[in-house]
């Protein structure tokens, strides 16, 4: 449609399907906002992952997401400082919330500073960790939240916190 300056004018149906198409994109894009547990919460796991790639967890029940378990190697007052201690230290990681056995970080990724989610949960009755991390944004993480799992596993490995993958 051109106007009187016969400069091209788009029809108010344009200005409506490009909202509607960046809407509908930033939806399918979008992982899952995860809040930190609460301590008094009755269910003591972790959340579960988005039906995308971006997501691996302990508790995963798909080959996606699932990842092996961190089995305690120590007891835990002497484990937990140091538990903290690597998940500070994971690169762009900040712990936000914590509680007794429980951690709930934030982490961007190196390169475009995505965020992601981290979290470890105390399994006291089986003396393990339960650890989750999880992509806010985007259909596939490219394995970051795998990389950063296994991250924290050798850290906590090397440490003598947990028993080593496979033993």
């Amino acid at each position: 449609m051109l106007d009187s300056n016969c400069n091209y004018k788009g029809s108010p149906m344009t200005g409506f399907i490009k909202r509607a198409i960046i809407l509908g994109l930033t939806v399918s894009l979008g992982g899952c906002i995860i809040f930190p547990l609460k301590q008094t919460d009755s269910d003591r796991s972790l959340r579960w992952c988005p039906p995308l790639p971006n997501c691996a967890s302990t508790e995963g029940v798909t080959f996606v997401h699932s990842i092996q378990p961190y089995e305690l190697n120590m007891p835990l007052g002497q484990a937990w400082p140091l538990i903290r201690e690597t998940v500070n230290s994971l690169q762009g990681t900040t712990i936000e919330h914590e509680y007794p056995g429980y951690i709930y970080a934030k982490s961007h990724t190196r390169v475009f500073h995505f965020l992601d989610y981290f979290e470890v949960l105390l399994v006291p009755e089986q003396n393990r960790l339960n650890v989750r991390s999880s992509s806010l944004l985007g259909i596939t993480d490219f394995f970051a939240n795998y990389i950063r799992t296994e991250n924290f596993r050798q850290s906590l490995e090397e440490q003598g916190v947990i028993t080593k993958k496979n033993e």
